[in-house]
């Protein structure tokens, strides 16, 4: 049985992505009588072979439960991406994490991992755990975050830094872009975790606190993890370039960890920069 919140979800998704497609993009007329945006419930309904009625059920948040091949229904009618197709599966409870609960577990960073983030001298990398906490890092990677060890609780979280430090806002060029893909990829995974306090925790204090978070959290829109580049304007060492790259690894309990590394890009002066910045914190470090 799902429970409210995933009704919800599901109900909300499924109305988000009605509107946004059009009659002529499935190959329906338009008609001269449409009062609202998107397909009606009885096309949607029509194209994936379900009844109007059923279908209704699931934009209403009925307690119904549908199965798996009447979700990629849905979604081939809804034209979904991989990705938005997903994310209803999950929604619907296929796939879940420990039998179906949907709870984020302690993770834990072993010291190979860690060994090998330190190898990684001018190349910042760190290791998140569910949510984006930030569970290790090396020292390259202070570049990035600053002081993280002078962070405490939930502030030590990538998207937390992301939307609520203003240095990261300023530093990050292309900020809005790097962040709407952020949110997109915390919805993806909050599917899992919906029904957990823990991991939600985190979606309701930057609903609270960041308007930006909060209207492209109302969108809806999901992505999946993908590499790309990264440009900074660092207040000390000016413009930086990174390829980044996000690696799933198990943690020593077998939980699943994104490892990020950052790779100085080719062609810039980045890599000469990060190592000079790794050079001056080793002479504080010791001084």
């Amino acid at each position: 049985m799902l429970s409210n919140i995933r009704r919800s979800e599901i109900a909300t998704f499924l109305r988000i992505r009605r509107a946004r497609l059009q009659p002529e993009q499935v190959g329906l007329p338009r008609g001269a009588r449409r009062r609202t945006p998107g397909l009606r419930r009885e096309e949607v309904a029509e194209l994936a072979g379900i009844s109007t009625e059923w279908y209704a059920w699931l934009e209403q948040m009925r307690d119904v439960h549908p199965s798996m091949d009447t979700l990629q229904r849905i979604a081939g009618a809804l034209k979904l991406e991989p990705a938005e197709q997903q994310h209803l599966l999950t929604l619907g409870g296929y796939g879940l994490e420990n039998g179906g609960a949907g709870l984020a577990r302690e993770a834990v960073v072993g010291a190979q991992l860690q060994r090998l983030m330190d190898q990684l001298a001018c190349c910042p990398a760190w290791i998140m755990g569910a949510r984006s906490d930030i569970l290790a890092w090396n020292r390259a990677a202070t570049v990035i975050h600053g002081d993280l060890h002078g962070m405490r609780g939930i502030e030590r979280n990538g998207i937390h830094q992301l939307f609520l430090n203003p240095r990261m806002r300023r530093m990050l060029v292309d900020w809005e872009e790097h962040a709407r893909d952020c949110v997109a990829k915390l919805r993806l995974t909050q599917a899992r975790y919906l029904d957990d306090p823990w991991f939600n925790e985190l979606v309701e204090l930057l609903l609270s606190r960041s308007p930006a978070f909060s209207q492209w959290w109302d969108e809806h829109d999901v992505c999946l993890p993908h590499d790309g580049v990264k440009v900074y304007e660092h207040p000390g060492a000016g413009r930086l370039s990174f390829d980044y790259a996000i690696l799933q690894v198990a943690g020593s309990n077998d939980v699943p960890l994104h490892l990020i590394t950052y790779v100085p890009t080719g062609d810039t002066d980045t890599e000469e920069k990060m190592k000079a910045f790794v050079e001056r914190s080793e002479a504080v470090l010791h001084a």
